[in-house]
């Protein structure tokens, strides 16, 4: 699984909230000297990126809509080119999701359309999770 970098919150709060909802997922059964060593992981984690220079900004990454939560997705446009963006569909848990056409299981899924803007990019993402397309 790959780490989304830069992800764009609404406020701390929501970005407070999502941090301590992945420690409770990675803690969720843990015990004992298992638990521990997951908590050193994620101390060791913060530490690395706190101490990280900034990350240089890719032109063809970046987005103003990123990490959109719609119902139990977590929606990211990205800029394919000038005026091309497309949108790429996960699970808020990190659960694999299933695409309808061409059936499939996949860790995230792309809106097979390009769009003019981010945000119709997330329009059309919010479209196939309501359409039945993503499960």
């Amino acid at each position: 699984m790959s780490a989304q970098i830069d992800t764009d919150f609404a406020s701390e709060d929501r970005a407070r909230a999502e941090i301590g909802a992945a420690v409770r997922y990675l803690l969720k059964d843990a015990t004992g000297r298992a638990r521990d060593e997951i908590v050193e992981g994620i101390t060791a984690l913060v530490r690395d990126v706190a101490s990280a220079p900034p990350a240089p900004e890719n032109p063809l990454r970046p987005s103003p809509m990123s990490g959109v939560a719609y119902k139990t997705f977590l929606i990211d446009a990205y800029r394919r080119d000038t005026d091309r963006w497309r949108a790429t569909i996960r699970r808020s848990n990190g659960k694999k999701i299933r695409i309808a056409f061409p059936p499939a299981v996949r860790d995230e899924a792309t809106t097979s359309a390009d769009a003019i803007t981010a945000e119709k990019a997330i329009e059309f993402a919010k479209r196939a999770i309501d359409a039945g397309e993503v499960i």
